[in-house]
């Protein structure tokens, strides 16, 4: 049997203990933020975040996320990178700035890479970085409310480091959508409906005069 040297031996398991350490300390959050939005409005966005919560920095070289929501009053339309958190690859984005091609419908797929083989974006402890911003529009019809929109579960929804390896996704977070009632036409009051019928009652009586 060939025995291997313990310097090189303790060296591998150094190396496979900080591997591990580092994954396990870890934990990211993707989150969907809410909005407010009126009925009949078009071209709306809702921002999807990534959240580094660990003490460790993160390397993502690529992503994928299903965004869904069950109403017919919202119809998704698209997706791009202009995202109020900074986009998480920024100008090294492989498909943007358009992530998504123009849909409609309550769910879409937007996914991202890492222009720059064999490389990725380094996520600090602590940072928050878009993931894309999906469009929408609403129905005019929209009674208003507040509606869920929510993350598909992994493997829709999932990140991958500058390998291709899987980076686990601790929390989902779902997010509102929501539609301001549309505003009811102005109904005249009762005194300025009566003033209107005696004008036009005394319209009548001097065009009977003459």
């Amino acid at each position: 049997m060939i025995s291997r040297p313990r310097t090189l031996t303790a060296l591998a398991v150094a190396v496979i203990t900080a591997c591990v350490a580092a994954r396990a300390n870890a934990s990211s959050i993707v989150s969907i933020q809410s909005v407010t939005v009126a009925a009949g409005s078009s071209a709306n966005g809702i921002d999807v975040e990534l959240t580094n919560t660990g003490p460790s920095a993160l390397s993502i070289g690529g992503f994928s996320f299903e965004i869904s929501i069950a109403t017919l009053d919202v119809s998704f339309t698209g997706a791009d990178t202009f995202t109020t958190a900074a986009y998480i690859f920024g100008g090294n984005s492989l498909f943007g700035p358009i992530l998504a091609a123009p849909a409609s419908g309550q769910s879409l797929l937007v996914s991202d890479i890492f222009a720059i083989p064999f490389s990725g974006a380094t996520l600090g402890a602590g940072a928050t970085v878009g993931l894309g911003r999906v469009l929408f529009d609403v129905s005019p019809f929209a009674a208003g409310g507040v509606f869920s929109v929510s993350l598909t579960p992994f493997p829709i929804t999932s990140l991958s480091d500058e390998l291709g390896n899987d980076v686990p996704i601790d929390v989902l977070s779902s997010g509102q959508i929501t539609i301001s009632a549309p505003q009811p036409s102005a109904v005249p009051e009762p005194s300025s409906l009566l003033l209107l019928a005696s004008g036009i009652a005394v319209g009548m009586r001097r065009r009977h005069r003459k």
